[in-house]
Parts: structure tokens; sequence; C-alpha cells
């Protein structure tokens, strides 16, 4: 039997394994998990030098109605195999949920961490996510030979969606540290931590993730509002308000203004179209066609001739061929030039940089995904990509139209499974029914799941299921008395929001990013305090 304080240290470098790598290796995540387990099932056998520990641990268990409530959204899993037909998908689901099942009881079933360890250990993982960002950032900015096609593709190790979450919880992290006083920092550190905190909010719009950067606004007056609280002078509470405010207004009004800048239209470019290109050769004009970039109408000023003459001059992709995107090359040109406000004839091409070639090789189709430091970009992308969906029907290879479409394939599904759900196994089965029954004009490449947890878990288990799951999520920071606790509150906020646009849990990692952080903010802190 290997001594109790061994056992401790086993415990702190797993933990430390896991949070590092769910940043950068899947299999040592999976190798951090069941170092964690068999610690803690060894640290139960009563040998003779720790005979009562089994029965203390067992003591712990048993008084902690949070473990198993959070253990029992696993089970449902399993109890739902009864109304299963495709039993290998179900299998291979229950193995991707383990940790669901493992980390609750590790962390719940073991001592609190004093402060230094538990600070420590928030560190490595905001230190590991640090590092991330700047391989991530190294090959953004182009500095690596990794030629991404998408800002998606940069992040190498995970998703660059539960990347942006683990970046959100950093920072917030981070703000817990420095400006709390439960576990204590030295000026400088604070110094770091601010800087640290600013480097990832700038890495944030960077990365162009949509859902981190809005959670992240979502949370901002949350957190100075809990700041001022926790100050406990008027003052200060009067002032976070007011900040607050002026935060909400502020996005507001940003919100408003890229609205009405991506509403305002050119009129001048589509009005007196000349018939023939400087060279003698003729337009192709469609006003009637209702389709812009940039406000400017796509579908005139277009000599097909001198853009397949001059672009194949241009570059080493054939005017006829596909971008690296996949798209029609020639279409994307189009809508690219567009944008620029250029006509699309040889004067057009000759006023292309070649960036801006080097932007259509890659699918690139507004010359505004340029500027990776700006948020206008990725709003103007998606309100295009609803504005397309509502024109055609079809979401295909648009990120936020595909989620529309996924959303209302799933509530079908609901109509039909609205009792019982579909069972562990058959959601992904249903939902092709679904496509066919509906004959969704999404390509068949892309008729995924349907990217909302929440949803989910009513599909799957119907409205039975998905009522104690919610329960099981929300009562264990009751239990645990950690609804006013900062670090679990902004975790558990981050995570929920998530659910909203993502399958969290359907992922290896998204659910021991859950099962992990929600257990260690729940169970390991060292006190009650803020």
């Amino acid at each position: 039997m290997l001594p109790g304080k061994t056992h401790y240290y086993i415990f702190i470098s797993g933990t430390a394994l896991l949070v590092v790598s769910l940043l950068f290796s899947q299999f040592m995540l999976s190798i951090s998990i069941l170092l964690l387990s068999a610690n803690w099932v060894l640290e139960c056998f009563p040998f003779a030098n720790n005979k009562h520990k089994a029965l203390e641990k067992w003591k712990l268990i048993k008084g902690r109605k949070a473990i198993w409530l959070l253990v029992s959204i696993y089970f449902i899993h399993v109890f739902w195999l009864f109304n299963t037909t495709d039993f290998e998908y179900a299998f291979n689901d229950l193995k991707v949920k383990l940790p669901l099942l493992a980390l609750p009881i590790i962390y719940g079933g073991s001592a609190k961490l004093n402060k230094p360890a538990f600070r420590n250990l928030l560190l490595l993982f905001i230190g590991a996510v640090f590092a991330s960002s700047l391989i991530t950032t190294y090959i953004l900015i182009g500095f690596s030979k990794f030629d991404y096609i998408d800002f998606r593709y940069a992040s190498l190790f995970i998703s660059h969606i539960r990347f942006s979450l683990l970046v959100v919880l950093s920072i917030y992290s981070l703000f817990y540290l420095a400006f709390f006083s439960d576990i204590q920092s030295a000026r400088r550190l604070k110094i770091c931590y601010v800087i640290l905190i600013a480097w990832f909010i700038c890495f944030l719009i960077l990365l162009q993730s949509f859902t981190g950067i809005f959670i992240f606004l979502l949370l901002l007056p949350f957190s100075f509002i809990w700041f001022s609280y926790h100050n406990g002078s008027k003052k200060a509470i009067k002032t976070s308000y007011s900040i607050s405010v002026l935060l909400v207004v502020m996005i507001v009004l940003y919100g408003v203004s890229s609205i009405c800048r991506y509403n305002r239209k050119h009129i001048d470019y589509a009005i007196h179209l000349p018939e023939k290109t400087i060279n003698n050769n003729t337009y192709m004009h469609q006003p009637d066609l209702e389709e812009y970039e940039n406000g400017y109408k796509i579908w005139v000023l277009i000599s097909e001739v001198e853009l397949q003459r001059e672009w194949n001059k241009r570059s080493s992709y054939d005017y006829l061929d596909r971008d690296r995107k996949g798209q029609h090359i020639r279409t994307t040109i189009i809508r690219y030039m567009t944008s620029k406000g250029l006509s699309k004839d040889s004067m057009g091409i000759y006023k292309l940089t070649e960036k801006d070639i080097e932007m259509i090789e890659k699918g690139y189709t507004n010359h505004l995904y340029k500027n990776r430091f700006a948020l206008y970009p990725r709003i103007y992308e998606l309100m295009w990509e609803v504005e397309k969906y509502r024109q055609t029907g079809n979401p295909s290879g648009q990120s936020l139209g595909q989620r529309l479409e996924y959303l209302k394939t799933g509530m079908h599904i609901i109509k039909r499974f609205f009792w019982f759900g579909t069972g562990t196994g058959d959601i992904a089965q249903e939902f092709y029914n679904q496509y066919r029954i509906d004959k969704s004009l999404l390509n068949f490449e892309w008729q995924h799941r349907t990217h909302n947890q929440l949803l989910t878990f009513l599909i799957t288990f119907g409205i039975f299921g998905f009522l104690w799951i919610l329960y099981a999520i929300f009562a264990p920071p009751f239990f645990e008395k950690r609804y006013s606790h900062f670090l679990f509150v902004t975790f558990f906020l981050i995570a929920l929001l998530s659910m909203l646009n993502e399958d969290t849990l359907e992922s290896y990692i998204g659910v021991t990013f859950f099962s992990f952080f929600y257990s260690f903010f729940l169970f390991s802190f060292p006190h009650d305090k803020t």
C-alpha cells in the first residue's frame, strides 16, 4: 500500500497532467483520468496502514448528494439503452462520457486542496492556455509553415470553440486571482495577471470565435458587479453598476451600428451600368438579383472573358477550378471583387493585391476577412449566412445557417419523441431520417446533430430524462453552497451558455472540460468564501 502522501502527490500530478492535456493531447487526457481513477481506488484498499480509508471515503461520498446527482447524468445514458436500437453508437457514447462518471467521484471523494495547491493548478491551466494561444497566434499571423484554410483550423489541438471557452475561463480565473483576496497574490503577480487578461481578450478577437467572444462580453458586467459587492463599499457598487450599464449600452450600440453598416447599400454601383469594358468586351448585368457583398450588388459589371484571362495570369488556380474551401473559384473571385467595389474585369483584377489573390485562393469571399483583429468581419459573416439561408433555404457550408437548420430539424424530432426520446444510441439515425422527411436542402456531408446540448438531451431522453438532467446539473451547487462562489458560478455560466450553441458533452474534450471544472470548483476549493 502506498503511503498517504504518495497518493496525494499522485492526485496532484494527475490533475496537473489533466489540465495540460486538455489543451494538447486527448491521449494524455485519457491517461491522466486513468491515473487519477487508479490512485483513488488504490487509496481505498484497507491495508494495514490505511484500513479506515475506504470507510472514510464511503462516508464522504455517501454524505454528498452532489456527487450522486452528477453521476446520475451518466446513468441516465445507461438507463436509456432500453429505448435504443443502435447499440454500437450507444456504447461509444457511453465510453466518451466516462469522465461524467469518474471525475465527480474522484474529486468529490477526496479532501479539499490547500490554497497553494489549488492556486498552482489553476495557474498551470492558465499557463497551458497561454502556451496554446501563442502557438495558435504564430499560425494565424502566418509565421509557421502550416498553411491553414480557415481560422477555425488554426487551433491545432482542440476545436477552436472549445479553445475559446478555455480562454474565457482563463480570463475570469485571472480576474479572480488578481482582484479577490481569497488567495493572496503579490502585487507584481497581480500586474502579470492583468497583462495576461489583456492578451487573452486580444487573442479571443484574433481567434474569431463568436461563441467565446459573446460569452466573455455577457459575463463582463456580471464580474464587475460581483467584484464591487466583494469590495463592500457603496461607491464601488455604484461605480460597477455604472460601468456595467455603460458596457451593455456600448455592446448594443455596436450591434446596432454593425447591422446598419451591413444593410447600407451602394446605390451608385448598380446605376448607369456600361455595356462594354475599356477593352470593348461585353459586361454581364443582372441588377434584379438582390445579392450583395458590403452593400455592392454582386451580379453586375462582370466580364467573364477578361476575368478568366487575367485571373489565370495571376494565380495557379484555374478560373474554372475550385478554391481551397471547395467552392467554385469563379464565384469567390466575383464576390471578393464586389466586396471591394471593383468592376469584375481586367482592370478589377489588376487592382487586386497579392494578399487579395491569396485570400481568394483560400476561399474568402470578402476583403473584410483580411482584418483578423476586428470583430465586425465575423458579425458580417454571420449576418450574411442568415440572409443567405432565408433567401435559399440551403445553409450548406455556413456555420450559423447550418445551426439554424439543425435546430429546426431537432424541433421536428422532439415532436415525434417528446415523452421518452430516441434513446442513447438512436439520435444520429433519427436526425438522418428527419432530414429525409423534411427534404432538407442541407448537403449530406453537413447533416449533423443539433449543436445544442440541452436540445440534444431533450431529443435523446424525452421530457422526463431531460428534466432530471437539468436538476442534476443545477442542484449540486446548492448542496455544496457554491452559488456564492465566483469561480464556480463563472465556469457554470460559461458551460451553460456554451450548451446553447454546442453539443458540449458529446465530445471527449467537451465532456472532460465540463466534468473536471465542475467537480474541481465544486469540491476541491480550499474554503467556502467568494
